[in-house]
């Protein structure tokens, strides 16, 4: 997959850009870099808490239409 595949899955399921280029929904957001992308939760004051990552030639789109390959 490549980034540009990947903002497009993005962008058809909701998610939406934020000022700083990530993609967002309430507490959630999908974070980018150049080559991978985290997926981060807001915990309060913590701040963002990443769960999940991976790079997007790691990453898939399922037969069910869903992200496959972030991994712990």
């Amino acid at each position: 997959m490549t980034k540009a595949e990947f903002e497009t899955w993005a962008t058809k399921h909701g998610w939406g850009r934020d000022k700083w280029g990530h993609y967002r929904k309430g507490e959630k957001r999908f974070k980018l870099s150049s080559t991978a992308v985290r997926y981060e939760v807001k915990a309060g004051d913590a701040g963002w808490v990443r769960l999940r990552s991976g790079y997007f030639s790691k990453l898939s789109i399922s037969a069910d239409d869903k992200l496959s390959g972030l991994k712990y």
